[in-house]
């Protein structure tokens, strides 16, 4: 007479035990795969970034944009009631594309949101992104406290070092009076205390590098070049800090967090 087939309890235990080992195995692989694409993702992103930069300083005497500007105050001075057009805005019409300045990340920085919290409103479409702009490259002469010349647009011929200026970078807002957890005390300019201390709601302290995937930040550079960075990594490059009247030179850049500068020429731009 023919027994029916069937697994014992001891063996459904095996099999169980078998498929937990396999699996506690090949999850943190697959995280790994999912993570290394999303970083591969983000870098191809501030590829195309790049290239749109690019494109916009053909087209405007080899000059790079301003960060932000007003377009319906005085000199375009930003201020509150300003519809504020960004360099977000500019690089539209050479991108076509507002996904690539997001990533998974998407909401990193809420443009619209954060321009409402201080009376103003975006004047192109750009609503959010997940990436910030180096506040030394992308000048802002409508600014305050320090107006045009003091903070006049910056040209392609200006660069000291175009493979080490970043342009865009992994960021995420943070709000006037968030401590930086990122930013070692000790290492905070005594005249330039706002990386670690956050003030003000629209300057280069509010939009500090951030780790994002494998723990690390996303740059793209001047000479159009993009790179995952870890985030005890290094940029080369020392400028003035223009916050010290004749001050000596300083490292442009403090990675996670710091990647506003110009080699050999600005360590920090104005306040």
């Amino acid at each position: 007479m023919r027994k029916n087939a069937a697994f014992t309890l001891i063996e459904l235990l095996v099999v169980i035990a078998i498929i937990a080992i396999l699996a506690a195995i090949l999850f943190p692989v697959f995280a790994q795969a999912k993570e290394a694409a999303k970083k591969i993702s983000s870098i191809s992103n501030l590829k195309q970034n790049a290239t749109s930069v690019l494109l916009y300083n053909s087209d405007s005497d080899s000059t790079f944009g301003q960060s932000l500007y007003s377009t319906n105050t005085a000199g375009g001075v930003v201020m509150p009631g300003a519809n504020v057009f960004a360099i977000f805005d500019a690089l539209q019409p050479y991108s076509k594309n507002k996904d690539i300045l997001t990533d998974s990340d998407k909401d990193a920085i809420k443009w619209q949101t954060i321009l409402a919290g201080v009376g103003m409103t975006p004047a192109g479409g750009i609503q959010r992104a997940s990436f910030a702009f180096n506040f030394a490259l992308f000048e802002d002469p409508a600014v305050a406290p320090t107006l045009g010349g003091l903070d006049g647009v910056i040209g392609e011929s200006q660069l000291e070092d175009v493979v080490n200026t970043p342009m865009f970078y992994h960021s995420t807002y943070r709000p006037s009076g968030y401590t930086n957890p990122d930013v070692p005390a000790t290492a905070v300019l005594s005249s330039d205390p706002g990386y670690r201390n956050v003030v003000g709601p629209l300057s280069r302290w509010n939009f500090p590098g951030a780790t994002r995937y494998s723990k690390g930040v996303g740059v793209n550079f001047a000479d159009g070049h993009a790179k995952h960075f870890p985030a005890t990594g290094q940029i080369p490059g020392e400028g003035y800090d223009l916050n010290v009247t004749g001050g000596p030179l300083i490292r442009c850049f403090n990675l996670p967090y710091d990647l506003n500068g110009l080699p050999g020429t600005v360590g920090e731009p104005r306040a």
